[in-house]
């Protein structure tokens, strides 16, 4: 009897279920956000639940532990590096499942699975710092450079105009037939026009 047993195995083998929840944590670690169905958003949601609780204390065991689900180095990298840092104050609940829309073809439940905190992106380098090096260098060395800026483009583009010229310009082929040895039937019936 399966009293209280509340597993649910998407109709897949063992096998075919592990490895579906696999790809969809890696997933979720990846892109910090997966839409995928209802069903699956949840039992994915309790692996990486555990996941993070995992990586929350950096020890070679956990690591191990971590490596033997999700079976990629980066992942686990990115677990303990990155994802689980965030969660140092909270003791559980790490991801959260919202519901969307149906699914068109089967009318399935569509959620979004995602983590309650999300690491924040890396700001592009302003332009203004580049600038600001460039100020640095000293006065005679930019009069320099901005001399020789200006003298060393113009006879490339002289250069340049005239390839331009010579390419514009192409010569007549004249038709020629083509030599060579005649294939396997002009070989034995001959060439027309010969």
């Amino acid at each position: 009897m399966r009293h209280h047993k509340q597993s649910v195995k998407f109709g897949r083998q063992r096998s075919h279920y592990k490895a579906t929840l696999k790809s969809l944590v890696s997933a979720l670690i990846i892109n910090k956000s997966i839409c995928t169905t209802k069903t699956k958003a949840k039992a994915a949601s309790r692996l990486a639940d555990n996941l993070i609780t995992l990586g929350k204390e950096k020890t070679v065991t956990n690591q191990r532990s971590a490596y033997a689900i999700l079976g990629d180095r980066k992942l686990v990298a990115i677990l303990f590096n990155e994802i689980a840092p965030l969660f140092k104050g909270r003791s559980g609940g790490y991801t959260r499942v919202m519901l969307t829309r149906n699914r068109h073809g089967d009318n399935a439940q569509m959620a979004i699975l995602e983590f309650v905190e999300k690491p924040k992106p890396l700001e592009p380098k302003k332009k203004a710092d580049k600038k600001e090096k460039k100020s640095d260098l000293p006065a005679a060395d930019v009069g320099v450079e901005k001399e020789e800026r200006i003298i060393s483009p113009e006879p490339k583009k002289e250069e340049h105009k005239k390839e331009e010229h010579k390419r514009e310009t192409p010569q007549p082929k004249k038709h020629e037939k083509p030599i060579g040895r005649p294939g396997f039937f002009k070989k034995f019936f001959g060439r027309k026009g010969d």
